[in-house]
């Protein structure tokens, strides 16, 4: 006979987002439970864990989580540019132990924490979702779910929120001991350094060790990670990108994952659902960054399960407050990455090489707004206008290229 468990909330999902809405709902007093399919916190990693101090700082995270980052270089195929800062504003995170750390708050505010449970699929009721089935660990029962379980968005399918995503990120990464790379200074390559729609990164984090990754965009290019990082790791030990050169570096971990780079599904609430994370696309597809969204929404839903749980409302008209209240926030910046996203996903070597060597005109303090896609920064907005000719030449050779490209040969 099966098992039946009661809740307030059921949690599918262990990363960020659904710890995160499982300790703002414990907090408030319900009675919730995360189903997690690892039988790890944290474990395997599927993210390179790059993001910005100040954010993880306003989110309370403590900094023996983030290892700090001093200089950044963007390398193409023929330029590059570099960046230094006296104070670090971006880290590279502990990613295992930051996810426990959320376990643990969760845990200790009185959520419970299933690792090695599976779920297999929602239980509804009146054609309303009411509970999970989770295998041989039994039936869960809440009248709110939250769906945390990542690109998957298992919850959200299963209900009809989302279909399989039309552009999507593969990442193949592998973390090394290599003692002679700077260890405050990351590196991001482009271009055929790399392989088509996609790009490269070198993200030291303590220790010596460095994460060395590559991220591809599909259906943009069929080429594989795993294939593209194993060429990047023999260029880097042979010495053949610019002056980087890893011979001694020494396989540790491999890592893959994969991140929607669409923009976020056009619901992420219904009846006694709400979305959270990459399950509902929520993250800055232009560096594939989402571990402060998780966080951050994460909570913002946990908010919401509480005040539908005070209010006896699980329907989608009163959920969906949680969708409002995110697309206030951050619905324009999601989108505007979504779009850089599938632009540069089209740059060749030439337009790289090109982006690059107007970048290194920016000032070092323009290059976080707009990675983080601030493009309202007014460091941003004076570089802009100091390389408006630039800007101009560049915009006229690529229209000049377009139009030559569809005239076609002359005859």
């Amino acid at each position: 006979m099966n098992r039946h468990y009661h809740y307030d909330v059921l949690v599918a999902g262990g990363g960020p987002a659904g710890l995160s809405a499982a300790l703002a709902a414990a907090q408030g007093g319900l009675r919730v439970a995360v189903l997690e399919r690892s039988r790890e916190i944290g474990y395997p990693i599927h993210t390179s864990g790059g993001s910005w101090i100040q954010d993880l700082h306003r989110l309370g995270i403590p900094d023996r989580f983030m290892h700090p980052i001093r200089a950044g270089r963007f390398l193409a195929p023929a330029a590059q540019a570099t960046f230094h800062y006296d104070e670090p504003v971006s880290c590279i995170l502990d990613v295992r132990g930051l996810y426990q750390h959320l376990a643990v708050l969760a845990a200790q505010a009185g959520a419970e924490i299933l690792p090695a449970t599976r779920v297999a699929s929602v239980i509804l009721a009146q054609e309303k979702p009411c509970g999970l089935r989770a295998g041989k660990a039994g039936e869960f029962f809440a009248p709110l779910l939250i769906d945390a379980t990542g690109m998957v968005g298992l919850l959200a399918r299963e209900l009809g929120l989302r279909e399989p995503p039309q552009r999507y990120g593969l990442g193949a990464e592998c973390d090394v001991v290599a003692a002679e790379w700077p260890a405050d200074t990351i590196a991001l390559l482009v271009g055929s350094l790399v392989g088509p729609a996609g790009y490269g990164w070198l993200f030291p984090h303590g220790d010596g060790r460095v994460r060395i990754g590559v991220g591809l965009l599909h259906p943009d290019t069929a080429a594989q990670p795993e294939l593209a990082l194993q060429a990047l790791l023999e260029k880097l030990r042979r010495g053949k990108i610019h002056d980087l050169r890893l011979s001694a570096a020494a396989a540790v971990e491999y890592h893959t994952g994969a991140i929607p780079a669409s923009p976020p599904l056009r619901r992420t609430s219904a009846d006694g659902l709400l979305v959270v994370g990459d399950a509902a696309g929520l993250i800055a597809t232009l560096v594939g960054e989402g571990i402060r969204f998780g966080i951050e929404l994460g909570r913002l839903a946990g908010t919401v399960a509480v005040a539908a749980h005070r209010c006896g409302r699980f329907d989608a008209a009163f959920l969906a407050r949680y969708e409002r209240q995110w697309r206030a926030r951050y619905g324009r910046l999601f989108q505007r990455m979504a779009l850089a996203n599938r632009r540069l996903a089209g740059y060749g070597d030439q337009a790289w090489n090109e982006k690059i060597q107007l970048l290194a005109r920016f000032p070092a303090a323009a290059i976080p707004p707009l990675l983080r896609g601030e493009w309202h920064a007014a460091a941003l907005r004076q570089a802009l206008w100091q390389n408006r000719r630039h800007l101009r030449r560049s915009f006229l050779q690529r229209w000049a290229g377009n139009a030559r490209a569809q005239a076609g040969p002359a005859g």
